[in-house]
């Protein structure tokens, strides 16, 4: 019957796994091309009329076309592609009732259809051509306004917006209109360089090319603002200005074992941060930097008396460096090992202190510590701050991108990453999209 409430198949190949296998549509009667077994579907989702032979008809529902199609604003109609008897004489066919406005639009729409493509509008008052016979000889341009998808929109907004907010040189970021903001923390980053004397300057004769170095603008997620001096560590050769670079980072099934030793021993966690980690260990290798920008003002290029050229000897390791992390590493392994600390062997950034009863996991520059009291914790701490720059974070609350929330009444601790998640929906514009329940697998491997 015409109206009826009907289910039709979506093909394989145009369906995943668990998406729905039919699309539920409305009869509006048969194909004449295609005889009776070919039925002409409309789809109140995506607006467009269709022939399937894979129809379910449900007459039980009486006839709802008139009351979907009052409720629409627009139509989409596609044409059969066939034009046996030509464009005109088929076109001329077409007759616009006196409630409705026909129009043909001559230009192709978002969805690919082109001039096959009739789009019927709700009635205009002030249209004088209702009643009329639309022909070709009528063809007027389409005045649908054609907007971009929200997440086109929001691609361009996010580019955009990064371009705004983080400043590509040293020159751009002073002369904006947060100049302040970031030469204070240029400022500050200059005075840890030569606070911990990562370089000196010395003549370039008969040493290999040096390498470039630049400054990297970054606003934090608490609002800081940071600028911090990285080497151009991709022109550097191995076996002339490194050799090694490798460095473990701690595991996340140890973090895990840590966090239930925790709550079993209901044990104290605190948390603590490492400032400009990477400058506080020394390079074995020789390394030549270019003076960086915004320093030329005060060293000479040259040397007056030999010609020379003018680098920065690096006597320390710097972000961007390929051997930094390894020199890191080192550094502090030698730290907690001078103190007391084992070194676990299941895992080479878990550290223990069996006089204090101390338990510490190091990720890179952060470090977890739990302990049964906090003046064992305590004391690492201050031996922590008389060797580097070190913030206290307190009771551990986050991590590595994690939220950790803990209720020691019923020795639990709750892991979430709602604030990483939520923030990569925002970065690809999918705040929007609906949640599912299904749990992902994480075994799947997701090629490039």
């Amino acid at each position: 019957m015409f109206g009826s409430a009907t289910y039709t198949i979506i093909p394989a190949e145009k369906r995943r796994k668990l998406d729905a296998k039919s699309s539920k549509c409305i009869l509006l009667g048969y194909d004449e091309e295609g005889g009776t077994k070919v039925y002409r579907v409309y789809n109140p989702a995506t607006k467009h009329v269709f022939c399937s032979s894979d129809v379910i008809i449900d007459e039980t529902r009486g006839d709802t076309v008139s009351k979907e199609i009052a409720q629409e604003e627009e139509i989409q109609i596609e044409l059969p592609k066939i034009r046996e008897k030509g464009a005109d004489q088929r076109l001329s066919d077409i007759l616009v009732r006196g409630d409705t406005s026909g129009e043909i639009s001559d230009e192709p729409d978002l969805e690919g259809f082109g001039r096959d493509t009739i789009i019927v509008r709700p009635p205009n008052p002030a249209d004088q051509t209702r009643g009329q016979i639309v022909t070709a000889s009528g063809l007027r341009r389409s005045e649908r306004q054609r907007n971009l998808s929200q997440h086109t929109y929001s691609q361009v907004a996010r580019a955009l917006i990064a371009n705004l907010e983080k400043p590509q040189t040293l020159n751009e970021a002073l002369a904006g209109e947060e100049s302040e903001l970031w030469y204070k923390a240029w400022e500050s980053e200059v005075d840890s360089l030569v606070r911990n004397e990562t370089w000196e300057l010395a003549t370039l004769m008969n040493a290999p090319e040096p390498i470039g170095c630049g400054w990297l603008f970054k606003r934090k997620e608490d609002g800081q603002y940071q600028a911090r001096l990285m080497a151009k560590g991709y022109s550097q050769k191995v076996g002339v200005d490194y050799t090694e670079t490798f460095a473990p980072v701690a595991k996340f099934n140890s973090l895990r074992s840590l966090l239930a030793l925790v709550c079993e021993n209901d044990c104290e966690l605190e948390g603590m941060d490492v400032k400009t980690a990477l400058l506080h260990s020394e390079l074995e290798e020789t390394v030549f930097m270019d003076i960086p920008e915004g320093l030329h003002t005060d060293i000479p290029v040259t040397d007056h008396r030999t010609k020379d050229r003018i680098v920065c000897r690096l006597k320390k390791s710097i972000y961007g460096l390929k051997q930094s992390p390894r020199t890191w590493y080192g550094k502090i392994k030698k730290f907690f090992t001078d103190h007391g600390f084992q070194r676990s062997e299941l895992d080479h950034n878990i550290y223990v202190h069996s006089i204090f009863k101390l338990m510490l996991l190091l990720y890179v520059d952060g470090l977890v510590i739990t302990s049964p009291n906090l003046h064992d914790i305590s004391w690492i701490q201050n031996l922590l701050h008389m060797e580097f720059e070190i913030t206290d974070l307190g009771p551990l609350t986050t991590f590595l991108g994690m939220e950790i929330r803990r209720c020691r009444r019923s020795q639990s601790l709750h892991l979430s990453q709602t604030k990483y998640i939520k923030t990569i929906l925002q970065r690809h514009g999918m705040t929007t999209c609906a949640p599912i329940c299904t749990p992902a697998d994480p075994h799947v491997q997701l090629p490039k």
